[in-house]
């Protein structure tokens, strides 16, 4: 079944993609903030590391609650829900004193994060048609560093008014999310959800058994869905400890490898990003011709070689930039197809469930790597880090030429894994 309605096709995908552009945004606009607050707090390695994470950890848990509701009582009403939950804590955590206080807010903030990555993928996979879905929902995710990007300019909007600038960066997140929710209000339900719970028939739409393949979340935790579950969730935890664990530091580690300059710093963090949407601009015409298991596999194996690369010539300076821009656009290959294949292969009664634990799963990665990072740089070094990294990669792409089967162009109904 493809959802033809042009307007509300669109509408769903620029909906669901302001979704990871606000996700990036929150998630990046702390790493550069993050050089005046633990001076302000006075935060010790420890609560910085734990600052960092806690929107991943909250990441984590809105992923699993908000993914198994999506499934039991539609995607439309809950996707309102979770940016509103957004929203009121990242306004919030511009108004944070100390530690404790930031920590609770940017960790409810997560969850509401968290709850919106199973229903933004499963929604653009959902709504898009057989043919191009790979492109919609790479574009989609996409938006994750048009986001970050838009973090480090507001950065350097607000950099002049003082060292509380962060304030007004976090606030801004919060009023961002807004005209999305209101546009959220006004989405349609899912037609495949409506199928699967029978309320939606006619010519050419799918049955609930079609859509449902008699899997439960039950057979999530058991035989062949449950080994799919966990595969997918290996290789995205692996590829969350080496991609979060660096990439919410980029601005210290041009800050204190490059650049003395907090300007310099942010033009950097910029570039960087202007990598990561180039790579993504690339992969667009990659996923929907080539595939899911070749874009994916391609790259994490640069990510591989560009890690042990970078560690073994023991890269510094200005350098960096154009190494983690290269890095970066390669990692977007891989990191795109990690987010959004769960909503492909998992079927409608537990598509969005399945994409919420296998959310929560990274995000425990992501929380190890951003925790363990500085410490690592510390006793370890950048170039020995880097190549540690790079084996964690080298993992996953091992685990993802066992696990991952094609889907481009095929229809949800007939990729979808069952129980037998």
């Amino acid at each position: 079944m493809d959802f033809d309605n042009f307007s509300e096709k669109f509408r769903s995908f620029f909906l669901s993609s302001g979704g990871f552009f606000l996700d990036g945004y929150d998630l990046s606009v702390i790493s550069y903030a993050l050089f005046f607050i633990k001076g302000e707090m006075s935060l010790n390695a420890a609560q910085e590391g734990l600052v960092s994470a806690s929107s991943l950890m909250g990441m984590a848990i809105g992923a699993i609650i908000f993914g198994a509701l999506s499934d039991k009582l539609g995607r439309k009403k809950l996707m309102g829900i979770d940016l509103f939950f957004f929203s009121i804590f990242a306004l919030l955590s511009a108004t944070s004193n100390n530690f404790l206080e930031l920590f609770v807010s940017r960790f409810l903030l997560g969850i509401g994060i968290g709850g919106d990555y199973p229903i933004s993928s499963t929604v653009v996979s959902e709504f898009s048609p057989t043919r191009s879905r790979g492109r919609y929902l790479m574009g989609s995710v996409s938006m994750y560093w048009i986001g970050t990007l838009f973090s480090a300019f507001m950065n350097l909007v607000f950099l002049p008014t003082g060292e509380q600038f962060w304030r007004y960066s976090f606030a801004m997140g919060g009023l961002l999310a807004i005209p999305i929710v209101v546009g959220r209000i006004k989405l349609s339900e899912s037609p495949r959800w409506l199928a699967s719970k029978g309320l939606m028939k006619g010519e050419g739409i799918p049955t609930p058994e079609e859509e449902n393949k008699g899997v439960t979340w039950r057979d999530l935790l058991k035989g062949k869905v449950g080994m799919t579950l966990m595969s997918l969730s290996a290789i995205w935890f692996l590829f969350d400890v080496a991609s979060y664990g660096i990439g919410l530091y980029y601005p210290s580690l041009l800050h204190q490898f490059a650049f003395p300059s907090e300007y310099e710093t942010l033009y950097g963090t910029m570039l960087i990003s202007v990598g990561a949407i180039l790579g993504y601009a690339i992969a667009e015409v990659a996923v929907d011709s080539a595939g899911r298991r070749f874009t994916l596999m391609a790259g994490l194996g640069a990510m591989a070689f560009f890690l042990l690369l970078g560690g073994l010539i023991s890269i510094r300076g200005a350098g960096l930039v154009p190494y983690f821009m290269v890095f970066v656009a390669m990692e977007q290959w891989a990191g795109a197809v990690t987010l959004f294949y769960p909503a492909e292969i998992f079927p409608t009664s537990v598509r969005s469930t399945a994409q919420g634990v296998t959310t929560a799963f990274s995000r425990v990665g992501a929380v190890l790597g951003v925790f363990f990072f500085p410490s690592m740089v510390k006793y370890l070094g950048l170039s020995e880090s880097l190549m540690l990294f790079g084996l964690t990669s080298a993992i996953a792409l091992t685990v993802s030429a066992v696990a991952v089967k094609e889907t481009k162009m095929r229809k949800l109904e007939d990729i979808s894994v069952s129980k037998t």
